[in-house]
Formats: structure tokens, C-alpha cells, sequence
């Protein structure tokens, strides 16, 4: 499963369950961690759900933060996976 969605994922217990408490169908928070190829977003959570996630995460007792979110790998200078969209 592709980062940011993998930490997502994994701290909220899966898909099912952050579907629920998202309301939103297990299908769709479950293609975050899909490749493009195959229908999902390539790992990358939507942004209209970040604020919606970090209160849930406040709320339920997650520990998430914006980086989490967003992935933080090329801001702290690594250089970019093979494959990368460069735009």
C-alpha cells in the first residue's frame, strides 16, 4: 500500500472503519491506496479530506498530522522514487 494512505490506513484499523466513521463507502477510502493504474489515487490521500481527518484523528485518539497526510519523503531531501510524476 502506497504512503500517505498506508499510515492513514493503518492508524484508523483499515478501510472498513475509516469508511464508517468517514461516511463514505469502504470502496472509496479504499482506492487511496490503489496505484492509478488500477483505479485509486496512486497512495495519495484527497485533500477534502485532510481537516475531516485530522479532527477524527483528534477526536478517536489517532495520533496524524499534516505531513502524515500529505507524505513528507522529497521535503526532507530524499530524492524522488523511480517512477515519479514530475509533473
Amino acid at each position: 500500500m502506497p504512503e500517505p494512505a498506508l499510515t492513514v490506513l493503518t492508524r484508523f484499523g483499515g478501510a472498513g472503519p475509516l469508511s464508517r466513521l468517514l461516511g463514505l463507502d469502504r470502496s472509496a477510502v479504499h482506492r487511496w491506496a490503489l496505484p492509478k493504474s488500477r483505479g485509486g489515487s496512486g497512495g495519495l490521500v484527497p485533500a477534502k479530506h485532510h481537516l475531516r481527518l485530522l479532527a477524527l484523528a483528534t477526536a478517536q485518539g489517532v495520533t496524524l498530522s499534516a505531513a502524515d497526510l500529505v507524505g513528507t519523503a522529497n521535503v526532507a531531501g530524499e530524492p524522488p522514487k523511480a517512477g515519479a510524476d514530475d509533473g
